[in-house]
């Protein structure tokens, strides 16, 4: 009963806080999709806005996520806790060197500490994105350095506010890519290598993705091929968005790897314990390491003004531990095309071969309250 009351305090205090705010919110904003980075968009890397003059460009960006969280995981250390959902800051750099060419470089850090939930007085930052490249408006974009890899950029971004989504195969972000974008009409290609280490081979993953862009609907593609060490498997993924009527937009994505596959363990996990003395930071999504393993989820997504409901139903599978479903839903209310304003809660439950590594092995779940501001 005192966790049933913690976590309906915390949505009650969400609630709360968004009724009061003023329903004078921009009207108008630029996607439905939700959670999408202020860093690099698939459509910044692939369709490139080169200066029109030779004057030195430079950016800067960040992104605020604060708020509350309430874990159910059926341990004693559950409470409610102040979080950090991914908080960045970085600077672009670009210069004009020629008629549709540019030189860009991306450097940005995120600003929550060591234990991945807390944003803590005089911790440290961390690298996400450090990269230079080449933008042609005719021939394409070439990058290398820390990066978002290809597969993340078609196929495996977030949907919700937090920036993270809890049953999603790959990873987001890794060193040493060299990556090739290049888009003509609705259609964009990517690929990407990758040299990381002195192990052996010069190659140690390969990278390709895809997206052809309709009025109403897309549909992306990637795959990855693992090439470092004596696993060398194969991940690729499928998503599809359709939009048939304004304010309202579906989505569905498949994600498979083969059991050879392990250059990334497996999903990011937005529902997780706080780093505590008893617990560390336990996700509610575990590894099930040499075995087939595949993510499918289904999403949909109602906006009108400054209002936003969406949800997401998705099941995570291992041919031998079996399965964790997921579902989540948010509310969201726009204040600008920049700030924001969710209550979000998440429920995970999974076959016992899949149970999370607390100590209790309950089946975990999330209500979150969160500020977001993009600027």
């Amino acid at each position: 009963m005192k966790k049933v009351r913690a976590a309906t305090a915390a949505a009650m205090c969400g609630v709360a806080f968004v009724c009061v705010v003023p329903g004078a919110a921009a009207q108008t904003l630029p996607s439905a999709q939700q959670g999408a980075n202020t860093s690099e968009t698939l459509e910044e890397v692939a369709t490139p806005d080169v200066p029109k003059d030779d004057e030195f460009k430079v950016d800067f960006y960040g992104s605020l996520r604060l708020g509350l969280d309430y874990v159910d995981a059926g341990t004693d250390d559950d409470a409610i806790n102040g979080r950090d959902f991914l908080s960045r800051i970085g600077v672009k750099a670009k210069k004009r060197i020629g008629e549709g060419l540019a030189l860009v470089g991306t450097i940005e850090y995120g600003l929550r500490s060591d234990n991945l939930v807390d944003l803590q007085q005089n911790g440290d930052p961390t690298l996400r994105l450090a990269n230079v490249g080449v933008q042609s408006e005719k021939y394409g974009s070439l990058y290398y350095g820390s990066q978002t890899i290809v597969f993340h950029r078609f196929v495996r971004g977030s949907y919700f506010s937090d920036g993270l989504d809890t049953i999603r195969l790959g990873s987001i972000r890794d060193d040493d890519l060299l990556q090739y974008y290049y888009t003509t009409g609705g259609l964009t290609l990517g690929a990407g290598v990758q040299t990381e280490r002195q192990d052996g081979n010069s190659f140690d993953q390969f990278q390709v993705g895809a997206e052809y862009k309709a009025k109403i609907a897309k549909i992306q593609v990637a795959a990855v091929k693992d090439n470092n060490g004596d696993n060398k498997g194969t991940l690729w993924g499928v998503r599809g968005w359709l939009y048939p009527a304004k304010g309202l937009t579906f989505s569905a994505y498949h994600h498979q790897q083969n059991d050879e596959f392990d250059i990334y363990g497996g999903s990011t996990g937005s529902v997780r314990l706080r780093d505590a003395e008893t617990e560390g930071s336990v996700s509610g999504v575990g590894n099930c390491s040499g075995q087939k393993r595949s993510a499918t989820g289904v999403y949909a997504s109602y906006r009108t003004g400054g209002n936003q409901l969406h949800g997401r139903f998705a099941i995570d599978d291992c041919d031998v531990s079996g399965d964790i479903k997921s579902y989540k839903i948010e509310y969201v209310r726009h204040l600008s095309k920049d700030a924001r304003l969710w209550v979000g809660y998440e429920k995970l439950d999974n076959d016992p071969l899949r149970a999370p590594s607390s100590s209790s092995g309950d089946s975990m779940s999330q209500v979150q309250v969160g500020a977001r501001y993009d600027f």
